[in-house]
């Protein structure tokens, strides 16, 4: 079961997904990060420094097989409610981007 996650910047991306990752850990959760993190990130600064908005990026938390009890169902909003992450919001089921 996965749930996805929206970085509103992903000009900032791999530190919102470290703070993401950080805040999953304690649920027994990770982030299933894009495999060009650091060239998605150096893109949308590019973007930024010429004035344009860079997409948003979709991750995905998912359970960790190395946490020792993980917690189900996972549920970003929740997550995200009572740890907010910076750059980060829940995408729900509403499905806004992607699938």
């Amino acid at each position: 079961m996965t749930a996805r996650v929206i970085i509103t910047d992903p000009a900032e991306l791999v530190a919102v997904l470290d703070r993401l990752d950080a805040a999953a850990a304690h649920r027994g959760w990770r982030v299933r990060r894009p495999a060009d993190a650091s060239g998605v990130e150096a893109r949308a600064r590019d973007a930024r420094a010429a004035i344009r908005l860079p997409a948003p990026v979709v991750v995905e938390l998912e359970t960790d097989p190395d946490a020792a009890t993980p917690e189900r169902p996972i549920d970003a909003a929740a997550l995200l409610s009572r740890t907010p992450v910076p750059g980060a919001i829940p995408d729900g089921g509403r499905r806004l981007h992607g699938r």
